[in-house]
């Protein structure tokens, strides 16, 4: 799967599609218009330049947001050193609608979750292109 930034700077390219695509309503999530799929960082490749925010809400951040310095997209984040490991998030927006169809889509409630514990979903898991659109 080939997917791209609005402008085509920053590529990503990934072995397979994700298993299911997370819509988290977190307070960065939702202003990132994230929809995140999950993968191991040898499964994904990233060309171009980015440019990285952190949250500065949490002492010790979770994920490095990534984004296209040029016209700002989200396209992934990656893991910190406060959380090592080998995980990693493609915003999968950056890919054409019908590469994702059929693939389960959940709606994590991120306001209510801090990254203990199992999540709650606001809505039932759905099938991207069914019932959930992208």
């Amino acid at each position: 799967m080939k997917g791209a930034c609005h402008c085509g700077k920053v590529g990503i390219k990934l072995k397979n599609p994700p298993e299911y695509i997370n819509f988290c309503d977190c307070s960065l999530c939702l202003k990132l218009g994230g929809a995140w799929g999950y993968f191991s960082s040898a499964d994904v490749s990233v060309d171009g330049v980015t440019s990285a925010y952190r949250r500065v809400d949490y002492d010790a951040p979770a994920v490095e947001i990534r984004f296209c310095t040029k016209c700002g997209t989200t396209t992934h984040w990656t893991l910190t050193e406060h959380h090592p490991g080998n995980r990693m998030g493609v915003n999968m927006r950056i890919f054409e609608p019908a590469m994702l169809a059929g693939i389960e889509a959940r709606t994590l409630d991120g306001r209510n979750w801090f990254g203990e514990g199992e999540a709650e979903h606001r809505r039932a898991i759905g099938k991207l292109g069914q019932d959930v659109f992208l």
